[in-house]
């Protein structure tokens, strides 16, 4: 990462390379390091807090006559842990064997959420026997 903030004739005021912090002071310049310095402090808890991303799941079994889908969740593990335990989920409840996807997690619910729509619809096109599955029921993360 590289940023310059502020400059003097021959110099950057401030070089942001590879996590070090480098200023150079000039009496002329020491205004614009400071106001360069408290945006980059203003940045940084902003990125902190991550904000939640939103999937959903579903599974089909290997005739399609029978899918299951998730009601919308905040994601807090990658995709395919989340795959993973929505098909031990399943597997439990007897449908061993099915296929499931879940969407990449997306920042907008509102999308998750119309996502998760039309892939009922969908599926309800084709005559599934749709069957709810509440986020609860996957595994808690290991």
């Amino acid at each position: 990462m590289f940023a310059i903030v502020g400059r003097r004739r021959s110099a950057p005021c401030l070089i942001l390379a590879t996590g070090r912090l480098r200023v150079r002071r000039s009496l002329k310049n020491c205004v614009s390091c400071a106001i360069g310095l408290l945006a980059i402090a203003a940045c940084v808890p902003a990125t902190a807090h991550a904000e939640p991303r939103w999937t959903f799941c579903v599974g089909s079994s290997k005739r399609g006559a029978d899918v299951w889908v998730t009601e919308v969740f905040a994601a807090e593990r990658s995709r395919v842990e989340i795959e993973r335990a929505f098909k031990a989920t399943l597997e439990r409840s007897g449908a061993a064997g099915a296929d499931v996807q879940c969407p990449e997690p997306r920042a907008d619910k509102t999308e998750a959420v119309n996502a998760r729509f039309e892939a009922e619809e969908f599926n309800r096109k084709l005559g599934a026997t749709l069957h709810a599955v509440s986020a609860g029921e996957l595994p808690p993360r290991q």
